[in-house]
C-alpha cells in the first residue's frame, strides 16, 4: 500500500536510512535527495505554484515577421504552446498506422479504444500533476518521482522504463521515416535501382537524419522547437485531410468490403490495443510542458492543455483511420504512407513532404526524455552543462536510434512493443503511483471516484502490458 503520512503525522521530519523527509502532507524518501547537479532538465527545485523564476532562456528578438506572428499566437510556455507541444508527440507514428490498426480491431472497437485511451491519456497527466503539486515541485521528472516516492534506485528503474519507451519509439520514427521515403523512391521513374533497392532507402535516411533529425535535437528547451511543433501538426491536419480526400474519391465509394468488420477477435483484436496506446503516449514530455508554462506551473492549465490536445488528436485519428481503412480495404499496409502513390497526386506528394516535418518535430519531441535520462545517470545539469558536451552525449545517442531505425523489419513492430511493454507503465501505472506515494492519498482524502480510478488504471496497465506484449509478439513474428 502507498506510504501516506497525513498532515501532523508525529514521525520526526528527518530521520537516517529509510525514514522519510516530511513538509506537510508531503512523503518523500530522504535517502533519495535531489540536488541541482540532478535535476536535469530543470535546474533548482521551484515551488509548483512559484513564478518560475529562470525557466526560460533568454529570448533573442527576431526580425522574420512569420517568427514573430507565430510568437504572438504560440507565446512561450503558454497554452496554445503546451497544446502544440503535447500534439507533436502525440501525432508521431501512430497516425501512419490508425488505419492498420481499424483494420485490426475492427471499425466499431477501434472508436472504443480510442474513446478510452484518450480519457486516460487526459487523466493521466492530471495524475502526474497532482503528484508535482504535492511534492511541491521539487520532483520534477519521472526518475526524480520515482526515486523520491519510491526510494533509492527507483530512479533508475523508472527513468529506464521511460528511456526504453523513448528509444523504441525514436526508432520507429527512423523506421517511419524509410516507409515514407519507399514510394517516393520506388515511383519515381528518375530513380536509379540502387536507390528502389534498401541499401538506398537507408542511405537517403541516413542523410535525412544528418540534415533533419540531428539539428532539431540539439536545442535544449522543447519550447525552441515550438515553431517546427506548429508546423508539424498542421500539416498533420492537412495529412488527414488528403487521407479524406482520396478515400472519397476512391475506396470509400465501395464500401464495406472483403474481411473489412466492425468487430475482430481473438489476437488480432488485442494488438489493435498496443497500437492505440502507443499513439498517446505524451507522458513523457510533461513535466517538460509543466515547468515551462507561463505565468506559471499549473495542474488546471496541464489538464485543459491535454484534454484540448487529446481530443483534437483523437478527431484525426479516427479520420485517418476510418477513412484510410475503407480506402485500401483488406490491402491496408502497416504504414499507410506504403500505400499511396504520391506522384500520381500533387496534393499527396505536399502531405508526404508535410510528414517528413513532422516525423522531425516528433523525433525532437521524443528525444528529451531520452536525454534527461542520460542526464540524470552522468548527474549532469542541462542549464550549466556546456554546449559541446550537450552535443557529444546527444549526437551518438541519435546515431544508435539511426541504426536500429535502419534495420527493424516493420514499424508496427517497434510501435506495438513500445506500446504494449512501457506504454503500460508511463500511461497507467507510474500516474497513478506518484499520486498514491505523494502523500495524504486514501479513500477519504480523494474521494472514491479518484480511488478506485487509479486502481483500476493499474490493473489496465497490467493488462496492457502482459496480452498486448504477447499479441505484438505473436502478430509480429509466428501469425504470418
Amino acid at each position: 500500500m502507498p506510504r501516506t503520512h497525513a498532515v501532523g503525522d508525529e514521525r520526526a521530519p528527518y530521520e537516517h536510512g529509510d525514514a522519510y523527509y516530511q513538509e506537510g502532507d508531503i512523503t518523500v524518501q530522504q535517502d533519495y535527495n535531489p540536488k541541482k547537479s540532478d535535476m536535469g532538465d530543470y535546474g533548482k527545485p521551484m515551488e509548483a505554484d512559484a513564478v518560475p523564476e529562470d525557466s526560460e532562456p533568454p529570448q533573442q528578438q527576431s526580425d522574420n515577421r512569420l517568427f514573430s506572428f507565430v510568437n504572438r499566437i504560440v507565446p512561450y510556455g503558454g497554452l496554445a504552446s503546451n497544446c502544440f507541444s503535447l500534439g507533436s508527440v502525440t501525432l508521431g507514428g501512430g497516425i501512419i498506422s490508425m488505419a492498420d490498426s481499424f483494420r485490426t480491431s475492427g471499425i466499431i472497437m477501434a472508436f472504443i479504444y480510442l474513446l478510452v485511451v484518450t480519457i486516460i491519456t487526459i487523466y493521466s497527466m492530471y495524475l502526474i500533476g497532482m503528484a508535482t503539486k504535492k511534492t511541491k515541485g521539487t520532483l520534477r521528472n519521472f526518475e526524480e518521482m520515482g526515486g523520491g516516492l519510491f526510494g533509492k534506485g527507483w530512479d533508475y528503474f523508472v527513468g529506464a522504463i521511460l528511456f526504453i519507451s523513448c528509444v523504441g519509439t525514436a526508432i520507429g520514427y527512423v523506421s517511419a521515416l524509410g516507409t515514407l521515403m519507399t514510394p517516393i523512391l520506388k515511383e519515381s521513374p528518375h530513380t536509379s535501382d540502387y536507390f528502389k533497392s534498401d541499401n538506398g532507402n537507408h542511405l537517403v535516411v541516413t542523410i535525412f537524419w544528418a540534415f533533419l533529425l540531428v539539428p532539431v535535437v540539439i536545442p535544449k528547451h522543447i519550447n525552441s522547437i515550438r515553431y517546427v511543433s506548429v508546423f508539424g501538426v498542421c500539416m498533420v491536419l492537412y495529412f488527414v485531410v488528403t487521407i479524406v480526400v482520396h478515400s472519397c474519391l476512391n475506396g470509400l465509394k465501395k464500401g464495406m468490403r472483403g474481411n473489412m468488420a466492425y468487430f475482430t477477435t481473438g489476437n488480432q483484436a488485442i494488438y489493435g490495443i498496443s497500437i492505440f496506446i502507443f499513439g498517446y503516449m505524451c507522458q513523457s514530455v510533461v513535466y517538460s510542458v509543466y515547468f515551462e508554462m507561463k505565468p506559471r506551473p499549473s495542474v488546471r492549465q496541464l489538464t485543459v492543455s491535454s484534454t484540448i490536445a487529446m481530443f483534437v488528436c483523437m478527431v484525426f485519428y479516427i479520420f485517418a483511420g476510418l477513412f484510410g481503412y475503407f480506402d485500401f480495404a483488406d490491402d491496408t499496409k502497416g504504414s499507410i504512407l506504403e500505400n499511396f502513390n504520391p506522384y500520381e497526386d500533387v496534393y499527396m506528394m505536399v502531405a508526404y513532404m508535410g510528414m517528413l516535418v513532422k516525423i522531425c518535430a516528433a523525433y525532437a519531441m521524443n528525444m528529451v526524455p531520452i536525454r534527461n535520462f542520460l542526464y540524470h545517470c552522468l548527474r549532469w545539469d542541462l542549464e550549466t552543462n556546456p554546449y559541446w558536451k550537450h552535443v557529444l552525449l546527444i549526437v551518438p545517442t541519435s546515431a544508435v536510434v539511426l541504426v536500429a531505425g535502419l534495420f527493424i523489419p516493420s514499424v508496427n513492430l517497434a510501435f506495438g512493443l513500445v506500446g504494449s511493454i512501457t506504454g503500460g507503465f508511463v500511461g497507467f501505472i507510474f500516474p497513478a503511483l506518484f499520486w498514491m506515494y505523494s502523500g495524504d492519498w486514501s479513500l477519504k482524502t480523494v474521494g472514491f471516484w479518484h480511488w478506485i480510478s487509479c486502481y483500476l488504471l493499474i490493473v489496465c496497465g497490467v493488462i496492457a502490458i502482459v496480452f498486448g506484449t504477447i499479441a505484438t509478439v505473436y502478430s509480429s513474428f509466428f501469425d504470418v
